[in-house]
C-alpha cells in the first residue's frame, strides 16, 4: 500500500484557502477535590483504582491481576518519561462489596467517586477505548481515568495490544492527562482534529501526529478502509477522505511523543522544547497556548519548584492492597468553650447534629463524638448507627454544658486516637467534622501539632468555622486533608450548618443511590417587619419524590408557627406537622410529579430567622439520579486574592452522564453579608474549559473583602437541559490495521430532559489579603476566535472574524479595547512575543479601526458574541498567516493572547471548474468574479464542518445530484467550509 498520486490540475490547492485553530489559554495550579494520591520520594502513593459493581464478578480475579500488571508495566515507562522523577509506589484497588469471593481489607477512605482510575461500563462515545475525563484547562488535573472491564480483562491479548498499545504505555499516556493536565497530540477519523495533514513545504499528505523525527513517504502506508485499496483524496481539500487510514512502517522510529502515538516502541518521551511543532493542529496546542507537553508537566505541583528531583532506581517495587468499602467512620469534634453561648451557637450546633443523626446519617456508618474546651472529652466512642434506637442514644449524648478556654488541637488529637483505637486492624482512616467558633487559646495544643498525624492516617477533616473569629487555620487543614470548609455566620438561620453536615455525608465510602438526598428548595424567613409568611413553588421531577420533606429550622418553639402546608399538583394539601425541639417538619412518603406549592406562616413573636428547605430522595422505581456538585477548584484558603483567580464551578450529572443546557447560578455571600450572583456558563470561554461538557464555570472577580465567603449553586433545567450519552475527554489513540475492527470515536448523543431543580453547597473559602480594588484582574483570554468569511477580489482582501467578548475583570464587565495582530510567522502572534516590537517582528501587521469594513472593534459585555470585518493590506498569496487578539481593560491591564486563527490566500489562477452533468451543452465562457470563502464553525470546537462549492458565469451548479469534475480554469467563485486544516 502506498500514497496515491496527486490529482490532475492540482485542484486540491483551493481547499487550503483557510483553516482555523482553536486555542484555550494554559492554566495550572487548580486543585481537584478528593484524590489523595501524592508524590512521595519519587513514588506516587495511594493511587486508587476503583472497580464498578457493574464489572462481572466472573472476571474479578483477572481484572485485579491485570490492573496490577498494567501499573507494574507503567512504572518504568513513567520513570523514563519523567527523566527519573516518578514511578508508582503504592496502589489501592477498591473492589465492589458484592465481590464476596475476593479477600480484601475493609476501608473507610477510598471511594468510587473519588478514585483516580475507575473500571466501569463503556462510554457510548469511547466504547472500550481508555480515556481520561478531562473538563478543565491546561495544567489542570483531570477528573479520572476510565477503563472498561472488557479492556482490562483482555488488555494483554495480542489484538488489544495491536489496537491500543502496550498496557504500561497506555496507562502513562492517560496518567499525563489526569495528573499533569496535558492534552492529545494526534487526530482522529471524523474527530475535531484531522487524521491527516498536509506538509507545510509540499503537497504531500502525512499522518497528523507529534514526533521529533520528520516523516517521509517511506515511513507510513495508507489504505481505504472500505475496499482495502488506495486512499482517495477529497478534491476540495487535497487531503485524504474520511475512509483513509494509515500504518507506520518499521523504519519510522521517533522518540516522542507519549501524548501522541505511544504505541510506537521507540516513543519513550514527551515532546520538549524545539521538538515541539507549535503550528501542529492538535488539542494540546489549542489548549496550552502552543507550549510543549514537557513544559506543562514540569509546571505541575509534583515537579515545580524543585519537587521530584531525579533519582536513580534499579527496580520499582509497587505495594498493592485490595480493599472493600464499609460504612464510613465519623467523629464529630465540637467546641464547648464559653463563646459558643453567643448567638446560641451551641443550640444551633446541637440541633444540626441532632437532625443529621436522626435523618441523614446512613445506616451502617460508625459515629463518635468529642467535645473540647481547655481539654477534650469523649462523649461517645465509635458506635454503629443501625436503627432508631442507636440514633436516639447518640443524640442523648450531645453536649449540654459550656466551659472555659479553647484547645482545638486537644479535640483533634482525641478524635485521631479514637479512629486509631484498633490500629493494626483492617479499618483505617475516617472523617472528622470539626466545629469551632474561636481561636486556639495560648499554650494549648494547636491544629499544627496534630496535622501530621491526621495526614499520615488518611483522615479527612470537614471544618466548620462558626462566627467571624473562628481559627484562621481551619481552611488550610481542610485543604491539606482533602476535606471541605464551611462558614456559619451568626445571623444564619441554620442553612450553612445543615449544608456542612450533609456535605460530610458525601465522603462516605459507599453511598447507594437510594440513600442520596437532594435539595429542591431553600430560603430564609424572618418574622417581624411584616414578613411572616413565605409562599413559593418548587418542582418534583420524574426522578425524585420519595420521602419529600419540608423542614423549618431554628424556631423559638412550637408556638412560633401559625401554619405550614404543602399543596400538590392535584390540589391535595399536606399539613401534618411534626415538631422536634426547634424544627418543624412536613413529610410526604411519595410526592406526585409536578409543581408543588408551600406556605409557611410564622407568628411575629418568633425572635430569629428560620430556614425553610425541601429535600427528597429517588423514587422507588428510579435507579439513575440527577446530581449537582458545587466546587471551589481554587481551594478554600486564598492567601492573596490578587495572585490567584478564584474559580467557581458546578457539575451537573444524570448518573454517569453529563447534563448540558441548564441554567446554573452561584450565590457568593461576602464577609459583610452582601450576596453576589454569578451566572455559571458551559460555553467553553472565560473560566469554562470545554463547551457542552456539563461543567459550568465562572471567575469570582471581586474578592475585595477580607474574611470568609460562602458559596452555593442552584441548577434549573428550564426545559432546556440535555443528557449527554458520553464524556468529553482525552481518549487514547488507536493504531489501524485492516484486519482489526477499529473503534471509532463517535458523536455525543443528546437526550432532552424534563424540568428539574437542584441546590448544592460548595462550602466556604477564606481570603487573607483581598484585592485592592474592583479592577485588580486583567480581562480573560478570548478562546473562541474564528474566521467566518474571507473575501478575495481583484483590488483587496478582507476577513470577517467572530469571537466571544471576555470582560474587563476576567469574564465580568466590559473591556476597554482590543489589540489584533497577524503575521506569516506563528511566533509573532503568540503570547510570549505579542508585545515584542523589535525589528525581528517586521513581518507582523497590526489591525486598527482604520482597517474596519463592517461590525465593531469596540468590546461588548462579557459573554456577548462579536463580529467584525477587516481589510488586509499586507498579505501575500500562497502563504499561511496567523492572527490573534487580546483584550485590555480600563486600567491598561492586558489579558492573555487568544487562540490563533490561520488563513491562506491561494494563487488566483488556481480555480475549480464544476460541470452540471444534466446540461453538458454549457459554454466555457467565464466572468471575472470575486472569490469569497465562507466558513461556518461548530461552536463546540470551532472547526470547519461542511462543504459548498459553487461556480458562477456560464456554468451553474445544481443543488442536488451534482458530480464534481476538477480542472484548471480562470475566473470563478468558490464557497467552502471544511473540517481539518493542513499544516
Amino acid at each position: 500500500m502506498g500514497q496515491p498520486t496527486t490529482l490532475t490540475h492540482q485542484c486540491c490547492w483551493l481547499a487550503t484557502l483557510l483553516f482555523v485553530i482553536y486555542t484555550a489559554s494554559g492554566r495550572s495550579g487548580i486543585a481537584v477535590e478528593a484524590s489523595k494520591v501524592a508524590l512521595n520520594k519519587n513514588g506516587y502513593d495511594d493511587l486508587v483504582v476503583a472497580i464498578s459493581t457493574e464489572a462481572p464478578v466472573a472476571q474479578a480475579e483477572t481484572i485485579i491481576d491485570n490492573i496490577k500488571k498494567m501499573i507494574l508495566a507503567a512504572s518504568p515507562v513513567l520513570y523514563m518519561a519523567t527523566e527519573n522523577r516518578a514511578y508508582f509506589q503504592s496502589v489501592r484497588i477498591l473492589v465492589p462489596p458484592t465481590w464476596t469471593n475476593i479477600k480484601a481489607e475493609l476501608s473507610t477512605w477510598e471511594t468510587f467517586d473519588t478514585a483516580d482510575v475507575i473500571v466501569d461500563t463503556p462510554n457510548p462515545m469511547h466504547k472500550d477505548v481508555p480515556y481520561t475525563q478531562q473538563n478543565g484547562k491546561c495544567g489542570e488535573k483531570g477528573q479520572k481515568i476510565h477503563l472498561t472491564p472488557d479492556y482490562v480483562a483482555t488488555l494483554f491479548e495480542q489484538q488489544k495490544v495491536l489496537q491500543y498499545g502496550k498496557p504500561g504505555k497506555v496507562f502513562v499516556h492517560e496518567w499525563a492527562h489526569y495528573r499533569y493536565g496535558i492534552f492529545d497530540e494526534y487526530g482522529t477519523p471524523g474527530g475535531e482534529y484531522p487524521l491527516f495533514r498536509q506538509q507545510s513545504t509540499s503537497s504531500s499528505i502525512e499522518p497528523n501526529i507529534c514526533a521529533n523525527k520528520p516523516m517521509t513517504l517511506k515511513d507510513f502506508s495508507v489504505w481505504d478502509m472500505t475496499n482495502n485499496g488506495a486512499c482517495k483524496r477529497d478534491p476540495a481539500t487535497n487531503s485524504y477522505d474520511q475512509n483513509c487510514r494509515f500504518k507506520f512502517e518499521s523504519q519510522f522510529i521517533p522518540t516522542t511523543s507519549l501524548a501522541s502515538y505511544h504505541q510506537l516502541d521507540s516513543v519513550v518521551h514527551f515532546c520538549k522544547g524545539s521538538e515541539h511543532n507549535v503550528a501542529a493542529q492538535n488539542k494540546h496546542n489549542d489548549m496550552c497556548q502552543r507550549r510543549d507537553t514537557w513544559s506543562v508537566i514540569m509546571e505541575s505541583d509534583d515537579f515545580k519548584n524543585g519537587n521530584g528531583v531525579p533519582k536513580d532506581f534499579d527496580k520499582f517495587d509497587t505495594d498493592f492492597k485490595i480493599v472493600k468499602p464499609t460504612g464510613t467512620r465519623f467523629v464529630v469534634v465540637m467546641d464547648i468553650s464559653g463563646s459558643m453561648k453567643e448567638f446560641d451557637r451551641i443550640g444551633k450546633l446541637s440541633e444540626s447534629v441532632r437532625s443529621w443523626i436522626k435523618t441523614d446519617l446512613r445506616s451502617g456508618s460508625q459515629l463518635g463524638m468529642v467535645q473540647f474546651s481547655a481539654a477534650a472529652d469523649i462523649l461517645s466512642e465509635l458506635t454503629m448507627i443501625s436503627d432508631e434506637k442507636s440514633r436516639e442514644e447518640m443524640i442523648a449524648k450531645l453536649p449540654k454544658q459550656l466551659q472555659a478556654a479553647t484547645c482545638i488541637g486537644c479535640g483533634l488529637e482525641l478524635a485521631v486516637q479514637m479512629l486509631n483505637k484498633n490500629k493494626g486492624t483492617s479499618e483505617t482512616g475516617g472523617v472528622i467534622v470539626l466545629v469551632t467558633d474561636g481561636k486556639n487559646s495560648p499554650g494549648y495544643l494547636h491544629i499544627s501539632d496534630v496535622q501530621e498525624d491526621i495526614l499520615k492516617d488518611k483522615i479527612r477533616v470537614i471544618t466548620i468555622a462558626f462566627g467571624e473569629k473562628a481559627d484562621k487555620n481551619l481552611e488550610d487543614l481542610a485543604r491539606k486533608t482533602e476535606g471541605k470548609s464551611y462558614f456559619v455566620k451568626d445571623e444564619d438561620g441554620g442553612a450553612a450548618l445543615q449544608e456542612a453536615f450533609l456535605g460530610a455525608s458525601t465522603f462516605q465510602s459507599s453511598v447507594h443511590n437510594e440513600d442520596l438526598i437532594f435539595k429542591l428548595f431553600e430560603k430564609d424567613l424572618t418574622a417581624g417587619g411584616g414578613q411572616t409568611d413565605l409562599t413559593d413553588d418548587f418542582d418534583v421531577d420524574e426522578t425524585v419524590g420519595r420521602n419529600l420533606k419540608l423542614s423549618v429550622f431554628n424556631l423559638d418553639n412550637k408556638k412560633s408557627v401559625k401554619s405550614i402546608e404543602l399543596t400538590g399538583p392535584d390540589g391535595d394539601v399536606v399539613n401534618n406537622i411534626v415538631f422536634d425541639t426547634t424544627t418543624a417538619i412536613l413529610t410526604v412518603d411519595l410526592a406526585k410529579i409536578g409543581q408543588w406549592s408551600l406556605k409557611v406562616s410564622l407568628k411575629s413573636s418568633q425572635s430569629k430567622p428560620v430556614l425553610v428547605t425541601v429535600t427528597t430522595q429517588l423514587r422507588p422505581d428510579v435507579k439513575v439520579p440527577i446530581t449537582t456538585k458545587c466546587l471551589l477548584p481554587s481551594g478554600p484558603d486564598i492567601k492573596n486574592a490578587a495572585n490567584k483567580k478564584i474559580l467557581i464551578r458546578a457539575e451537573v450529572w444524570k448518573g454517569s452522564h453529563q447534563v448540558t443546557g441548564s441554567s446554573v447560578r452561584a450565590y457568593v455571600v461576602k464577609p459583610n453579608g452582601d450576596t453576589a450572583i454569578l451566572e455559571l456558563l458551559d460555553n467553553g470561554t472565560g473560566a469554562d474549559g470545554t463547551k457542552d461538557d456539563g461543567v459550568y464555570s465562572k471567575y469570582f472577580a471581586y474578592p475585595n473583602q477580607q474574611g470568609r465567603y460562602t458559596v452555593k449553586c442552584q441548577v434549573n433545567s428550564n426545559h432546556k437541559s440535555f443528557e449527554n450519552l458520553g464524556f468529553i475527554g482525552s481518549a487514547s489513540p488507536q493504531l489501524f490495521d485492516p484486519q482489526i475492527d477499529e473503534t471509532i470515536i463517535g458523536e455525543v448523543e443528546r437526550i432532552p430532559m424534563a424540568d428539574f431543580t437542584r441546590i448544592a453547597s460548595a462550602g466556604s473559602f477564606q481570603v487573607e489579603i483581598p484585592v485592592s480594588s474592583d479592577d485588580s484582574y486583567p480581562p480573560a483570554e478570548v478562546t473562541d476566535l474564528s474566521i467566518m468569511v474571507v473575501n478575495d477580489t481583484a483590488t483587496n482582501i478582507s476577513i470577517a472574524l467572530k469571537w466571544t467578548a471576555p470582560g474587563d475583570d476576567l469574564d465580568v464587565g466590559t473591556a476597554s479595547y482590543y489589540e489584533l495582530k497577524y503575521s506569516d510567522v506563528v511566533a509573532d502572534v503568540m503570547n510570549s512575543n505579542f508585545d515584542d516590537e523589535s525589528p525581528k517582528r517586521k513581518s507582523r501587521s497590526i489591525i486598527t479601526e482604520e482597517d474596519l469594513v463592517a461590525g465593531s472593534l469596540q468590546p461588548s459585555e462579557a459573554g456577548v458574541q462579536q463580529t467584525a470585518t477587516f481589510q488586509l493590506t499586507d498579505v501575500q498569496r500562497e502563504r499561511p498567516y496567523y492572527l490573534s487578539l487580546r483584550a485590555v481593560d480600563k486600567a491598561d491591564k492586558v489579558g492573555q493572547v487568544s487562540n490563533l486563527v490561520v488563513f491562506f490566500i491561494p494563487d488566483r489562477t488556481l480555480v475549480v471548474l464544476t460541470r452540471n452533468t444534466e446540461d453538458d451543452d454549457s459554454g466555457d465562457g467565464m466572468t471575472d468574479q470575486e472569490i469569497q470563502i465562507h466558513v461556518s464553525t461548530k461552536e463546540a470546537g470551532f472547526h470547519v464542518t461542511s462543504l459548498l462549492v459553487a461556480a458562477f458565469g456560464l456554468i451553474l451548479i445544481a443543488c442536488l445530484g451534482v458530480t464534481l469534475l476538477m480542472a484548471v480554469v480562470k475566473y470563478t467563485q468558490s464557497y467552502r467550509s471544511y473540517k481539518g486544516v493542513p499544516v
